[in-house]
């Protein structure tokens, strides 16, 4: 008798833990892509979220930006970032009722610059870039909009600084898109 109820109370507490979880927050990972603008580009970001709780993520970005460097009126050269992003987020504020959300975090980011498609030559004197591999950290504001349980509008902020970086070593983007989430 007293082994069933010990399995009856185990069976219980396992199912409020289940439903707990369950209620407690949309899902455990999300999906999202995001076309980005950059001064003089633009760029498209991908990220996985992985909720650890109701507050806190940790989030996995890749992004890619394109844009021209144009060092004085007569002369413009393309350069592309890539980069990998791992960050961790916690919420600002929310307001489930509403379906918003706030976020903030950042988190080391590393990648490679591609300056004048790989050409070290330059019709200039003003700038010495190569093309090479760039680390740094990057801080990021999130603003989560739920348009449905499973999809919701992200608009993302990101500030990049790369200490390594031959060219532009600070970058800002901005951002709208969509985050999906499973169940």
């Amino acid at each position: 008798m007293k082994h069933y109820h010990v399995c009856w109370g185990l069976f219980c507490v396992l199912f409020m833990w289940i439903c707990e979880q369950g209620y407690s927050q949309r899902s455990y990972l999300s999906v999202g892509a995001v076309p980005t603008y950059k001064t003089d580009g633009y760029g498209i970001q991908l990220n996985a979220n992985h909720y650890h709780s109701t507050t806190d993520f940790l989030q996995l970005s890749l992004v890619a930006t394109f844009s021209k460097e144009m060092p004085n009126a007569g002369v413009e050269f393309p350069y592309d970032d890539y980069w990998f992003n791992l960050g961790y987020f916690t919420t600002v504020l929310t307001s489930p009722k509403r379906g918003i959300s706030f976020y903030f975090g950042g988190g080391p980011s590393v990648g490679y610059k591609h300056i004048n498609n790989g050409k070290t030559e330059f019709p200039f004197d003003a700038v010495e870039a190569e093309s090479s591999f760039i680390y740094g950290a990057y801080a990021s504001f999130e603003m989560d909009f739920f348009i449905s349980d499973a999809f919701s509008l992200i608009v993302p902020i990101n500030g990049y600084y790369h200490f390594n970086s031959d060219l532009n070593d600070t970058t800002l983007l901005l951002g709208a898109g969509l985050r999906y989430y499973f169940k």
